[in-house]
């Protein structure tokens, strides 16, 4: 059985703030390009609206991070006999860390792991929370089973990222900057675009190799056909440069072209 409760907070909960100063790894997962799945567990520190940790160079959690911004991550508690108790969740928005951050950032690694504490190699990055879960797991002692209470807070501050693909119901105006994904296989938010300013890219995989499809500019208009269809899309889109888009809803355009000339 599963309890689910939800609240809204400014900033990290307190009682996300204690697990987390608890607590001295955390799981992150990231995508490639192409949407592959990667993880890492990493060190880190936290304070109330911010979980910091490195990623080191020329790594695949980098390489991951530069190309999609979001990231989720877990944090659990076992016993003894390795029984998970309570898992935390969380998805977020990951950015390089800022020189204001780093100083501070730094001082906190250095309270939480002491003074003799080395630097860790690679880059300082910031994950801003916009969502985390709290999952209590209680065993019981009857038939093996287990039921859980989860807890859900959102974080009413948190800065956003555009929605992959974007959620509109006509015309949406979206802002992307570089190297932002717009879609990747396999979402399905049914939405096309057109380029107002800047420039995006679209590919497809093959032969195990990214695939540059076509480049697009101002007035151009593109999606990948299979979203028109209400199918799984199988390309991946990210902005170039600095891009402002129009979102257009895919029933809303299926209807458009129905319709004919006016």
């Amino acid at each position: 059985m599963t309890t689910d409760t939800t609240s809204v907070t400014r900033g990290i909960p307190a009682e996300v703030m204690e697990h987390l100063h608890r607590h001295h790894v955390v799981t992150l997962s990231t995508s490639s390009f192409t949407g592959m799945p990667h993880a890492d567990t990493v060190v880190y520190t936290s304070d109330a609206h911010n979980v910091f940790f490195f990623a080191g160079e020329a790594t695949q959690m980098l390489r991951n991070i530069k190309d999609s911004r979001r990231v989720s991550f877990t944090i659990d508690d076992y016993t003894v006999d390795w029984r998970k108790v309570r898992e935390l969740q969380g998805v977020g928005r990951c950015m390089p860390a800022t020189a204001d951050q780093d100083a501070w950032a730094w001082s906190l690694y250095v309270s939480k792991f002491g003074q003799g504490s080395v630097r860790p190699p690679g880059f300082l990055h910031a994950i801003v929370p916009s969502e985390m879960h709290f999952v209590d797991y209680d065993y019981a002692k009857v038939a093996g089973q287990q039921s859980q209470i989860r807890r859900t807070f959102q974080i009413e501050d948190a800065p956003q990222l555009p929605a992959q693909g974007a959620v509109a119901t006509n015309l949406d105006r979206l802002t992307y900057e570089a190297g932002q994904i717009v879609f990747r296989p396999g979402d399905s938010t049914g939405e096309y675009y057109v380029v107002i300013d800047g420039e995006v890219e679209i590919r497809g995989e093959g032969y195990g190799a990214d695939q540059t499809v076509l480049r697009l500019g101002p007035g151009q208009f593109f999606g990948d056909q299979a979203t028109l269809r209400g199918q799984r899309g199988a390309l991946t889109c990210h902005a170039v440069k600095r891009t402002i888009l129009l979102a257009v809803d895919r029933t809303a355009l299926r209807d458009l072209l129905e319709s004919g000339p006016l």
